[in-house]
């Protein structure tokens, strides 16, 4: 009885390291059409005084984003504690205070710009 060659991982099957997806190239290609364009958008949202200071600063990262690349991000955590029951309801009273006070200016938010009335 011979064992057959089939199924399973084979070593050098697939595609090879930097061998650029072929539905993804087209995508790509079609889509760096409208780079110029997309990035004059950011700029005149970011320039017009009119606009939101939450949308011109999205835009003006978007920005600093695609000319400088985007910020590393470091994260040194440790724990010292030991996950214990008191902690985890420590944890959760706080997650929800924080959620309320969320919803609570995201509901302030909405009141000054006349989308949600006043009850």
């Amino acid at each position: 009885m011979t064992l057959s060659k089939r199924g399973g991982k084979r070593p050098g099957s697939g595609r090879k390291k930097g061998t650029p997806n072929k539905v993804t190239v087209d995508l790509k290609n079609k889509a760096g059409e409208y780079t110029a364009e997309a990035i004059q958008v950011f700029v005149d949202i970011m320039r017009d005084q009119e606009a939101p200071a939450a949308t011109r600063i999205q835009a003006a990262d978007k920005l600093l984003d695609r000319s400088h690349g985007r910020p590393s991000i470091h994260v040194d955590a440790t724990l010292n504690d030991k996950m214990t029951p008191e902690l985890m309801a420590r944890l959760k009273t706080e997650m929800i205070d924080r959620m309320a006070a969320s919803r609570e200016r995201q509901r302030q938010v909405l009141l000054e710009r006349g989308l949600l009335d006043a009850e």
